[in-house]
């Protein structure tokens, strides 16, 4: 089989159900990740109804926004559908509510059937406040079809098909 093409920088797919980026749930953040230069991208302003206590945000929804990035960067290591078998996070700073974030995801080791990633949320100066590390394994070719069938390709994202293998998501 030949290497697929390198995925390329811009907007990735979205789906139907997913509370980070999916476009029909009710409650989600319906954010959308990017691309970019190798890494995954997030940028996200927590809402009110992120928070924890006071006006800082859950560390529940930091460690969201750190799966969602990391599982990108999972998927675009090995073209296939992954989910996370592990979590490990560390809150280094406060996290307000309405902050500009960039959340940033990347592999860090990649293998074929377990993948390490690490992310990162920084502020508008760049500084770090939550990071984490994660491994992440492709999903079985059956549920990874039923996942398959919950992507959203809009005109401004890439592709499903440039970023799946040809056997499916």
């Amino acid at each position: 089989m030949a290497k697929p093409e390198p995925v390329p920088d811009g907007v990735l797919p979205w789906t139907r159900s997913c509370f980070v980026c999916g476009e029909e749930n009710p409650h989600g953040l319906r954010l959308r990740s990017r691309h970019e230069n190798g890494v995954v991208v997030l940028r996200y302003a927590p809402r009110p109804s992120d928070r924890g206590w006071r006006e800082l945000v859950h560390g529940g929804i930091a460690t969201t926004l750190l799966d969602e990035v990391m599982t990108w960067a999972a998927i675009l290591h090995v073209r296939r559908a992954c989910v996370a078998a592990e979590l490990g996070v560390r809150l280094l700073r406060p996290i307000a509510v309405g902050q500009p974030l960039q959340i940033v995801g990347q592999i860090t080791d990649g293998k074929p059937r377990l993948m390490r990633a690490s992310g990162r949320i920084m502020n508008a100066a760049g500084q770090v406040l939550f990071e984490a590390t994660g491994k992440f394994v492709p999903m079985r070719d059956d549920v990874a079809a039923l996942c398959a069938e919950d992507f959203v390709e809009g005109p401004e994202a890439i592709r499903v098909d440039r970023i799946f293998h040809q056997s499916g998501a």
